[in-house]
Order: structure tokens, then C-alpha cells, then sequence
């Protein structure tokens, strides 16, 4: 049964996405599509849900396309301000201050903790350009969470591509349509779903 609601106030434009909830503080992490931020709302009365402060993101990119939240961390997957360009994950505590951020590939789109918190996986879209001129890899970040989310820097980024399929003929009904595309560039992983045991990554392609 409905018990709450919260309204951006911003009507057919995006304005709510993706969230994430960080039970220590009742904080709703919410992906605000209009805007490109971070809406933190307070749901400590769920029959009340208030906006509680925003997370700027307009340093590190062009907005948020995701977050994700494990024990004490927030992680925005944030595009750059030019989509085909890489963009970043960003890392916040659970009261919005910044802790740091590394790079991923192009039009990071989603982005989530394994289950035992071990690793943040970003799913990179690589969208080409409106004229296709230029249209980067799609790929999947692997970043290693072991040293905490202070210390990680991009050593601690690996990113997986699908250059391994480019020269290969498929006859299943896998789609490689783009101009003068490959498998690398036209492949766009879109969500990551993480088994239990934190050990397999299954990876849509829009």
C-alpha cells in the first residue's frame, strides 16, 4: 500500500530516476533527470518524504545517470558535459560531502556495488554522436573498492571492452548495425545485475 509520495515539481522533463536509500541516515539518494543532480530526501516519516539537501555534480560532469549506495558510500555514475568523452564515478558519504572520484568510460549509465561491497561496476553506454562521426566503445569499469573509497584512484579502474567480438560473424541474431560500426563500439551495456556470491557480472546491451 502507497504510504508517501514526493514530487520533484517538474512535470515530463525526467525529473526523478534512479535511486538509492542509506539506512543509517533515512537518506533517499534520487537521481534528478532535469537537473543532472542528486536529490537527498529525508524518509525518516515515510508518510512525509522532504528534500533534505542537493548534491551538485555540475564539477565533475554533465549529471548523474545513477547511484548506488553501500555501508557509508554514495557512487554517481556522472557523464561528461560531451557524452562520447569518458566520464566519472563520483563518491560521496551518506551526508552528501565528496570523498573522491576516478574515470570510466563514455556515458557511464548505471551503476551499482557488488553484493559484498568489494567492487563498484559501471555500465559505460559509449553513445555515438547525432552524426556518428564519433562513437566510443561501450564498456563495463571494474573498480576495485579494497583500500576504501578515499584511496582509489584510476589504477584502481579496469575497464572491459568487447574488441574480442569485432572480427566475429554472428549468425544468432546479435545486431551489429551502425555505420562502419564493429562490435566494441556498437555493443552498449545499459544495466549490470551481480550474482550473490559477488562473482559473475551479467551486463544488458541496449
Amino acid at each position: 500500500q502507497k504510504v508517501g509520495n514526493y514530487a520533484t515539481g517538474v512535470f515530463d522533463a525526467g525529473a526523478t530516476e534512479i535511486a538509492a536509500f542509506d539506512p543509517a541516515t533515512d537518506h533517499l539518494f534520487s537521481v534528478n533527470g532535469s537537473t543532472g543532480n542528486i536529490d537527498v530526501l529525508d524518509i525518516s516519516d515515510v508518510t512525509n518524504p522532504v528534500l533534505s539537501f542537493t548534491i551538485d555534480l555540475s564539477p565533475y560532469g554533465g549529471g548523474a545517470n545513477s547511484v548506488a549506495f553501500f555501508n557509508g558510500v554514495l557512487v554517481a555514475a556522472v557523464e561528461d558535459t560531451i557524452k562520447q568523452n569518458n566520464g566519472k564515478a563520483v563518491f560521496f558519504d551518506g551526508n552528501g560531502n565528496y570523498i573522491n572520484d576516478v574515470e570510466v568510460g563514455a556515458l557511464p549509465d548505471m551503476v551499482c556495488f557488488t553484493p559484498n561491497g568489494k567492487k563498484v561496476l559501471v555500465a559505460n553506454e559509449g553513445e555515438p554522436s547525432d552524426d556518428y562521426l564519433v562513437d566510443p566503445m561501450g564498456t563495463v569499469s571494474i573498480i576495485s573498492m579494497l583500500d576504501g573509497a578515499a584511496a582509489i584512484d584510476n589504477g584502481d579502474v579496469t575497464n572491459v571492452n568487447f574488441s574480442a567480438y569485432d572480427a566475429t560473424v554472428f549468425t544468432d541474431g546479435t545486431r551489429v548495425f551502425g555505420p562502419g560500426a564493429v562490435a566494441s563500439t556498437d555493443f552498449e551495456p545499459e544495466y549490470i545485475s551481480v550474482s550473490k556470491n559477488s562473482k559473475f557480472a551479467y551486463v544488458t546491451l541496449q
